[in-house]
C-alpha cells in the first residue's frame, strides 16, 4: 500500500512538472521574438484574388447567412449569388462581450458552405466595461480605445490564457483569433482610424497642422479620440496576439484613405511620450503589419481646374475614376517605399482595397449612373490585379435606398437594388433584383475567378493606348483575355475601336465572345480573333475552349463540362501528351486534332465508347507533327469541348 501510493505521488510530481514546463514553453514562446521588418516574416501570397464585398445591415428581415447566400450563392436555394466569394465583417468586442464569443460560429460555417473564404475580419470596439473613458485634449468625447493597453500583453499563462488577461485589447483578439481563425485570412485593426474631422490629413507638407510635419490630435481622429501612439499600440498588440496563434495569417491597417497618416505610422513607435525609440518601444509601426489596406471612393478626385476654360473642368467616366482608384494604391505605395519596405531595407508589404465605389446616381458634380458604375466595377476589378492588389471588397451588397430616396453617393452603391423591405424572412423569399453593377460583377468573376493575371502573356498582347485589358491565366495554362476601349470624355461611356493580336500570339482563328451581361444572359458568340470590335464595356475572349450543347440545356452542359475535369497535359507538349478526362456514366467519345485552319490532321481515336470513370488517352504522333497551335476536340453525345494544344521543338 505504501510502495503504490508513493509511485502515485511520483507520478503526480511527474505531471506537474511536465505541464508547469510545458506551460512555461507556451509562455516563452508567446512572446515572439520577430516582426515585419525581417525577411521572410511577410507570408507569401499564393492564393488566387479574391472577389469580396462588404455586407451592409438591411433591416431585421436581412442576417448574416442569409446575405451570404445571395453574395456567394446558395445552390440548396437554388440562389445564383453575385460573386463575392469574400467577405469583410466587423467582430466588434461589445458585440463578441454582450452575446458570446461563439455567437457567430455558425454564420462562418454557412459562409464556408457557400463557398466564402479567406475573410477580412476588422477588430474595433471595445466593451462598456473595456473602454478608456479618458477624454484627450479636451475632446467632447472620452476615446474609443481600450483600457490598459499598456500593460504587459503576457503573463506567462497565470490567468489561465498566454496573454495578461488585464490587458483588454490583448485578450479580446486572443479570443476572436482563436475562435475564427480558421474562416479569416486578413486581421484588419479599426476601420479608418485616419477618418479626419479637422481636414488636415488632406494637406500637403509645409502647410498648417498638416500630418507630414505635424500630429494630428486626438479630436481630430474621430474613430479613436486617442494619441496616433495608440493606434500603433494596437498594432504592436494585435501582431504579437495573432502570429502566435496564426503565424500565416496578415495583420493589416485599418482601411487607410491618407497617406499622412500612413507616414505617421511608419516613423513613430507606440511609445506614449511622443513615439520615440525607446529600449520599450524599439520598432516603429511598419514592424507590425504585414499589408497595407486601403479605401477609395473616385468620385471626390475627378474634378480638376482648367486653365483653358478658367474653372473646374470633369472627368466623370469610367476610366478616368479606375485610374485614381490605382492611383491611390501607388501613392500609398510610395510612402511605404520611401521607408524601406520595397525589399531594400524592409519586406515589401501586400496591399488590399477593402472599400471601393462609385455612386449609380449623380449628387452634386459626382459621377453617377447605371452604366458608368457597372463599367467602372469590372474595370476596377480587373485593374486591381493588374496593380497586384490581393483582394477587392466592393462597398457593398445592396443599395442602402432607391436612387429616388438616396440623399447621398453611399446609398446606391449596392450590387444589388435596395435590400430592405424585400426579404427573405420571414417569408424566405429572396426578391432581390441585380443592379447592372451586380451582374458585371458576378460576370466578372465567375470567369476570371481561379486565375491569375499573366503579365507576361498581357506584355505580347501589346495593347495599343486606347485600349484597356489583359491576360489571365489559369492552373492548366489556358486564357483569357479581357479588352475594353478606355473612356476619354466626361459624363460619357460610350467608345468604339477595333484590335488585333499579335501574330505571334497563335491565337486560334476563331474565339469565342462573352459580355458583360454573361453571368445572367449566358450569350456566348463565336467571333473572327481578328479583327475584334470593342466598345467601352469589357468584354471576355477565349481561345482554347468551345462549349457547344450537342443535345441537352445549358445547365445540363455547365454541370457536364465540370464532371468530365477534361485536361491536356504536358502542354505545351514536344514528344508525347496525353488527353485525361473523367465520366460519371458511359460515353461513345470521339476525339479529333485540328490545325490552326480548321483541318482534320488526327483521330485520336475516334467513336470508342468508355466506361464510368477516369481515362487517360495518349495523342500519339506528337513527334511527327510539325511545331505550332492545335485544337483537340473532345466530344460526347451531350457536349463538345475544344481545348488548345501546343506542340513546341
Amino acid at each position: 500500500m505504501f510502495k503504490s501510493t508513493l509511485r502515485l505521488s511520483k507520478t503526480r510530481i511527474f505531471v506537474f512538472v511536465f505541464l508547469f514546463i510545458v506551460c512555461a514553453s507556451a509562455a516563452v514562446k508567446a512572446q515572439i521574438n520577430y516582426s515585419a521588418n525581417e525577411f521572410g516574416r511577410v507570408p507569401a501570397y499564393n492564393s488566387y484574388f479574391q472577389y469580396g464585398s462588404n455586407m451592409g445591415y438591411y433591416g431585421p428581415s436581412w442576417d448574416n447567412n442569409s446575405l451570404s447566400d445571395i453574395a456567394s450563392g446558395n445552390a440548396s436555394r437554388n440562389i445564383p449569388g453575385v460573386g463575392s466569394m469574400s467577405y469583410r465583417i466587423p467582430l466588434p468586442e461589445e458585440f463578441l462581450d454582450y452575446w458570446g464569443y461563439d455567437v457567430a460560429i455558425g454564420q462562418f460555417n454557412h459562409y464556408a458552405q457557400n463557398g466564402a473564404t479567406d475573410h477580412t475580419i476588422f477588430l474595433t470596439a471595445p466593451s462598456a466595461g473595456h473602454r478608456d473613458m479618458t477624454r484627450y485634449n479636451g475632446c467632447g468625447e472620452s476615446t474609443w480605445m481600450w483600457q490598459n493597453m499598456y500593460s504587459s500583453i503576457w503573463d506567462g499563462g497565470a490567468n489561465g490564457t498566454p496573454v495578461n488577461e488585464n490587458n483588454y485589447y490583448a485578450l479580446y483578439v486572443y479570443k476572436t483569433v482563436l475562435r475564427y481563425g480558421n474562416f479569416v485570412r486578413f486581421w484588419e485593426i479599426l476601420n479608418e482610424p485616419d477618418f479626419d474631422t479637422g481636414g488636415n490629413g488632406w494637406k500637403a507638407a509645409g502647410q498648417p497642422g498638416n500630418w507630414w510635419e505635424n500630429l494630428p490630435t486626438p479630436c481630430d481622429l474621430y474613430n479613436m479620440r486617442a494619441p496616433i501612439f495608440h493606434y500603433i499600440r494596437l498594432l504592436r498588440i494585435s501582431y504579437e496576439v495573432i502570429k502566435f496563434l496564426k503565424p500565416n495569417d496578415y495583420i493589416t491597417v485599418g482601411g487607410l484613405g491618407t497617406p499622412s497618416f500612413l507616414d505617421l505610422i511608419l516613423r513613430l513607435t507606440d511609445n506614449p511620450a511622443g513615439g520615440a525609440v525607446s529600449a520599450e518601444f524599439p520598432l516603429k509601426g511598419g514592424a507590425y503589419f504585414d499589408v497595407l489596406s486601403y479605401h477609395s471612393y473616385p468620385m471626390y478626385a475627378l474634378e480638376f481646374w482648367d486653365n483653358s476654360i478658367n474653372n473646374f473642368g470633369y472627368k466623370r467616366h469610367s476610366d478616368a475614376a479606375a485610374d485614381e482608384f490605382i492611383k491611390v494604391k501607388t501613392t500609398m505605395e510610395q510612402v511605404l517605399f520611401s521607408y524601406g519596405y520595397n525589399n531594400s531595407l524592409y519586406p515589401l508589404k501586400h496591399v488590399i482595397c477593402t472599400e471601393n465605389n462609385i455612386p449609380r446616381r449623380e449628387f452634386g458634380t459626382y459621377i453617377g449612373s447605371d452604366v458608368a458604375q457597372r463599367n467602372y466595377v469590372m474595370k476596377a476589378l480587373v485593374q486591381a490585379q493588374v496593380n497586384n492588389i490581393r483582394q477587392y471588397y466592393i462597398f457593398t451588397l445592396g443599395d442602402g435606398k432607391t436612387p429616388a430616396e438616396a440623399g447621398h453617393a453611399y446609398e446606391v452603391m449596392g450590387l444589388y437594388s435596395k435590400l430592405e423591405g424585400v426579404g427573405p424572412i420571414p417569408n424566405n423569399n429572396y426578391g432581390q433584383q441585380y443592379n447592372q453593377s451586380g451582374v458585371g460583377f458576378r460576370t466578372t468573376s465567375e470567369i476570371l475567378r481561379n486565375h491569375s493575371y499573366d503579365r507576361t502573356r498581357s506584355t505580347a498582347m501589346n495593347l495599343p493606348a486606347g485600349i484597356a485589358g489583359g491576360a489571365f491565366r489559369d492552373t492548366t495554362g489556358q486564357f483569357v483575355y479581357v479588352l475594353w476601349v478606355k473612356t476619354t470624355v466626361d459624363k460619357v461611356e460610350n467608345a468604339s475601336a477595333t484590335y488585333t493580336f499579335p501574330a505571334a500570339m497563335n491565337i486560334a482563328p476563331l474565339m469565342i465572345r462573352k459580355e458583360w451581361d454573361f453571368s445572367t444572359s449566358r450569350a456566348v458568340a463565336s467571333i473572327p480573333s481578328s479583327p475584334i470590335t470593342l466598345t467601352a464595356s469589357p468584354i471576355f475572349l477565349t481561345e482554347n475552349l468551345q462549349v457547344v450543347p450537342l443535345r441537352e440545356g445549358d445547365s445540363v452542359r455547365i454541370a457536364a463540362e465540370k464532371k468530365l475535369a477534361l485536361q491536356i497535359y504536358p502542354n505545351p507538349a514536344s514528344k508525347l501528351a496525353s488527353l485525361k478526362f473523367t465520366l460519371t456514366a458511359p460515353a461513345r467519345v470521339t476525339i479529333n486534332i485540328f490545325d490552326v485552319d480548321g483541318r482534320l490532321v488526327k483521330s485520336v481515336p475516334t467513336g470508342v465508347r468508355y466506361g464510368s470513370g477516369t481515362h487517360i488517352v495518349p495523342i500519339n504522333g506528337i513527334a511527327a507533327m510539325p511545331a505550332g497551335v492545335y485544337y483537340c476536340r473532345f466530344e460526347t453525345e451531350i457536349v463538345q469541348i475544344m481545348k488548345k494544344l501546343t506542340i513546341t521543338r
